[in-house]
């Protein structure tokens, strides 16, 4: 895999959010020892406020160094959308949107990229401003779609809105919590001397890469590779299911050797 100052993550959150475990301290150093460029954060919304997000912001600029930019972001869900969380990398100001609408509505000015998050959450529906105004879909998340196969479902509506918009985007994530877990999905800018990432990749220059494969910003994906893409996954999820079956039975079997 790529490495340098070109190779970033996208996705990431900070202790700042209420399920996060790592300090920006930390993750600036698990970036280090990766050789990335960059962390594209996208802390919990709900999480901040006003004085927070300025907080995060001089934070993020102090753990900025060496090579290495922490990006400022956040994650923001809806009340009566379910599953629906939308991203806003780059944020360079607090905002606080209370639905889809207000989001598109506020996010482009203040930000660099704004990204639909784990689709499968929504079903896959996405609200017609969502539609409109969003410049890329995440259709490679690693916590939920597994560290080795991207979503087909998500590609399909990557390509269902390109239809009107051929611009929109396709996005790698990590979804990470932890730094101590990294499923190692990258995003690899094509300019590796590129001095603002987050340009570059609403620009559409870079590549996603993850574990088993890699993609363009704007994959070229007929119907032949993602029914092939469909199978791979449906095993995949099998052998996960039997898998954790395994898992389970196992540690069954050491409760009940404990309480004899």
């Amino acid at each position: 895999m790529t490495t340098g100052g070109s190779v970033g993550v996208v996705h990431v959150h900070s202790d700042y959010s209420h399920d996060g475990r790592d300090p920006l301290a930390r993750l600036a150093g698990f970036a280090r020892e990766r050789r990335l460029g960059f962390v594209c954060l996208t802390d919990h919304a709900e999480d901040f406020g006003p004085e927070a997000f300025e907080r995060y912001l001089r934070e993020c600029e102090e753990q900025s160094h060496d090579g290495l930019r922490l990006i400022p972001g956040l994650e923001f869900r809806f009340h009566g959308f379910p599953g629906l969380h939308l991203l806003a990398l780059g944020l360079r100001a607090w905002i606080q949107p209370a639905t889809p609408e207000a989001f598109i509505e506020l996010a482009p000015a203040v930000s660099g990229l704004t990204i639909v998050a784990h689709p499968m959450l929504a079903r896959y529906q996405l609200p017609e401003a969502v539609r409109r105004g969003i410049d890329a879909i995440e259709v490679w998340n690693a916590a939920y779609d597994t560290r080795y196969l991207p979503d087909p479902r998500a590609f399909e509506l990557l390509r269902a809105v390109q239809r009107e918009r051929p611009d929109v985007l396709a996005v790698a994530g990590l979804d990470q919590h932890d730094a101590r877990n990294d499923r190692r999905t990258r995003v690899v800018l094509q300019d590796p001397s590129a001095t603002d990432p987050v340009a570059e990749l609403r620009a559409g220059r870079f590549t996603n890469r993850g574990l088993t494969l890699g993609f363009a910003a704007r994959p070229a994906w007929g119907s032949v590779r993602l029914k092939a893409l469909k199978s791979l996954e449906r095993g995949l999820r099998g052998v996960e299911r039997v898998h954790d079956r395994l898992v389970r039975s196992r540690r069954l079997g050491r409760g009940k050797s404990g309480t004899r």
